[in-house]
């Protein structure tokens, strides 16, 4: 056999191996895809986290916020919710999280406080699925609540992300907020991230992308929808804009209380500290403590936050 010939023969059977390899891989592949559907699409929704089971210390309340058409499901915790009188303190979780951040803070608080602590719509277990998961439509989403709920004013404790939400609260109904509380929180645009808008979008956006992949194009049977960093997380630091922080804390002139733990490598402590300069009536309290001091050691600053709660609860 000439060798020219030999030599082609010998192409065209790697040529078939590599084609009977590709196809059984890319047929493995589907098969494992078909299954990782099978496993975990009846627990979860696509692309979302399976949402924790319902306590039952937690209530619901189905609320729909003007604008957008659309029913949410809101869980909450509501340590008096026949406690018509009593003044009110709303406990907002940060990004990923649910109320739960809260459990060992809430029995530290001085009594005779109505303590509320909502599942942010995108989290927990309220509805998984919404609009838009900005801290500004969560305002709007609290609001409603506190609406539903018959509250005329309630003083609002924002932990890391949520304390993005306490702002807006303050920029859409200032009527609605007596003070605010920042534990660990996000503020200034120019301290998170790069510091710039248009590059943390583009960064939250490509991990958007990235989760989004993960999720659709992995046999992960499951186990990506009990991650925290779930498609909620990325869609919630994507959707929001924290550019209109800085105007909010600069007008208000409320009671205001920032405490921020100076180890902390989510929200630097820079932030902290120009949040207190923008709002010079503000108390600052650093501790040497990180990012999750409120549910690590709650203790810490338990004691400052009752007395800052109760003052002003009068």
């Amino acid at each position: 056999m000439p060798l020219a010939l030999d030599v082609s023969l010998r192409r065209r059977r790697v040529s078939r191996v590599r084609i009977v390899r590709i196809c059984l891989a890319g047929l493995l592949y589907v098969t494992l895809m078909i299954s990782s559907r099978i496993a975990s699409g009846g627990k979860c929704r696509a692309g979302q986290t399976c949402a924790p089971p319902m306590p039952p210390d937690m209530f619901v309340a189905t609320l729909t916020v003007p604008g957008t058409g659309t029913p949410v499901r809101l869980a909450y915790r509501d340590s008096a919710h026949d406690g018509a009188g009593l003044p009110v303190m709303v406990l907002l979780h940060g990004s990923p999280g649910t109320s739960d951040v809260f459990l060992k803070l809430t029995p530290l608080l001085p009594p005779g406080l109505r303590v509320i602590a909502p599942d942010l719509p995108g989290f927990g277990r309220s509805t998984r699925q919404v609009p838009d998961y900005s801290f500004r439509a969560h305002a709007r989403y609290v609001l409603a609540l506190l609406e539903e709920l018959n509250i005329a004013s309630a003083q609002i404790v924002g932990f890391s992300m949520g304390g993005g939400v306490a702002l807006s609260m303050e920029d859409l109904a200032p009527e609605r907020v007596r003070s605010i509380v920042m534990l660990s929180a996000i503020g200034v645009q120019e301290h998170e991230l790069a510091g710039s808008y248009g590059w943390n979008h583009a960064l939250h956006g490509a991990k958007l992308g990235a989760l989004w992949l993960a999720r659709e194009g992995l046999p992960h049977f499951g186990a990506l929808d009990r991650w925290d960093l779930d498609m909620s997380y990325a869609r919630n630091f994507f959707d929001s804009d924290q550019r209109p922080l800085r105007r909010i804390l600069e007008s208000y002139r409320g009671p205001l209380l920032i405490v921020h733990g100076t180890r902390d490598r989510n929200v630097p402590v820079a932030a902290a500290l120009e949040h207190h300069r923008l709002a010079p009536q503000s108390e600052l309290v650093l501790l040497d403590e990180s990012h999750f001091i409120t549910f690590r050691h709650p203790e810490a600053f338990a004691g400052t936050l009752g007395k800052f709660l109760q003052r002003h609860a009068r």
